[in-house]
Order: structure tokens, then sequence, then C-alpha cells
């Protein structure tokens, strides 16, 4: 993934440092503010299910696309914002918000 001609965290270093505070393994995982999926991708590798929401429609539709077939029962991507989450208390383990304040 590209931004402006830089490589978003070509290292790692985003899910490095997340797996250095918590264990996604078998956990049910919630990513506010997902825009195009790297993230969510390489949360995926890791937890159970990931759960990716982001505002803009268009991302989320870039996002569905751009992950791979192997991580698509790991990953739902939903329209929606943070100040109003369609999800009850409790339902995720994790939640993670990269890029999104």
């Amino acid at each position: 993934m590209r931004m402006r001609g830089v490589k978003l965290d070509p290292e790692g270093y985003e899910v490095m440092a997340l797996d250095r505070v918590v264990s996604l393994k078998g956990k049910r995982v919630i990513e506010i503010g997902c825009g195009d999926g790297r993230l969510t991708r390489a949360l995926a590798e890791r937890a159970r299910e990931v759960v990716a929401i982001d505002p803009n429609p268009r991302d989320i539709r870039a996002a569905r696309q751009s992950t791979p077939k192997h991580l698509k029962r790991r990953v739902r991507f939903q329209v929606a914002t943070a100040e109003d989450l369609p999800f009850r208390d409790g339902e995720f383990a994790v939640a993670v918000f990269s890029w999104s304040l």
C-alpha cells in the first residue's frame, strides 16, 4: 500500500507493537477506521475474526476486493462510524484504532 509515494509500515512494526501488548489468537477483533484494509489483513492473520469498519463506502469496497481468498472467511467489512457502533457491548475482545483519530 502506498500513500503519497510512501509505503506504509513495510517492516510490519504496527502489528509487532500490537503483538507485544495483546495476543489476538482466537479473539474477535474490531478495527475502527480500517480504510482500505491494509492493517485488517495483518490482524486477520492472527485473530479468529476481524470486523473492520469505516465510514467511507469506497474504502470498504476496496478493502473487500483486496482481501485474499484465504482471509475472507475471517474478515467482515462494514460501513459504520466509531460514534455509532452497531454492536453490543462486550462483543469484541480487542479494539484497534490505527490512523483513525
